[in-house]
């Protein structure tokens, strides 16, 4: 297991990740109206937290025209309508998480990565792309089953996408990581360029294939990942393209061109 702990790559004087910080506010915020809604905290499992997820995450089948969906609560089946304008779903789904590891994770990692993208794509820009990132990777998981009534919801998608622009853009950004192998530890630095394939592949990847290429096995969206992180890739890849004149971003040693 790598977990990372923070990134070697500071921001240039004065710089502060306004978006970044209310976007993790916003996803606190909502949280605790989960946790309001529900009355569970650790994780949303109860009938009022599906209703909750069916009408405000993202139900592949309502978003591909389904009128509403018969639900077993497990004292018989129960229609739920989908909801007017399902197409919604695609935003507001990106604010809600499934429990209090998943509300924590994604948020994790949106600080760490998420201020960097932000400073190199300026605050709307930054703002709008992570929007559009999450969209596009709750739209390739409903297109890997349009038929499934389970609402899928989270930030991964669009944190997903964080992550890919990150590696295109700074792949020699050190990532000081907690590493785990059974009772082995140790702390490491290792480069964008090698930790967030690694995320890739052992996190998603593997277990996508292990699950036969189920959409959200063990309750993870996997295409979402995948389809986030592969959006990032091209907008990282983009951005570089057009902004090489002035490459330049954080190190250890302090703020300074790249280094290629």
């Amino acid at each position: 297991m790598l977990f990372p702990l923070r990134d070697e790559n500071p921001h240039p004087p004065g710089f502060k990740p306004k978006v970044t910080i209310s976007l993790i506010i916003i996803n606190a915020i909502v949280f605790f109206i989960q946790v309001a809604y529900t009355g569970q905290f650790f994780d949303f499992t109860n009938s009022n937290a599906f209703v909750m997820f069916y009408n405000w995450g993202a139900v592949p089948n309502c978003v591909t025209g389904a009128p509403g969906s018969l639900i077993d609560f497990g004292a018989g089946a129960v229609r739920l309508d989908c909801p007017t304008v399902p197409y919604v779903s695609l935003l507001s789904s990106i604010f809600m998480h499934g429990g209090l590891l998943h509300f924590a994770g994604n948020m994790w990692f949106l600080w760490i990565f998420g201020d960097n993208i932000e400073q190199k794509f300026g605050k709307i820009k930054f703002l709008g792309i992570y929007l559009i990132w999450g969209v596009l990777a709750g739209l390739l998981h409903i297109y890997g089953d349009t038929s499934s009534v389970i609402p899928a919801v989270g930030a991964s998608g669009a944190i997903s996408g964080i992550l890919g622009a990150y590696l295109m853009i700074f792949p020699k950004a050190r990532i000081q990581t907690f590493m785990m192998l059974g009772f082995f530890w140790r702390m490491m630095h290792i480069q964008a360029r090698w930790f967030l394939p690694f995320w890739l592949v052992f996190q998603n990847l593997l277990p996508l294939f292990v699950s036969g290429f189920g959409v959200a096995g063990g309750g993870v969206a996997y295409l979402a990942h995948i389809g986030g992180f592969a959006a990032g890739l091209a907008t990282g890849y983009i951005y570089k393209k057009t902004h090489s004149s002035d490459f330049t971003y954080g190190t250890r040693y302090g703020y300074r061109s790249d280094y290629r």
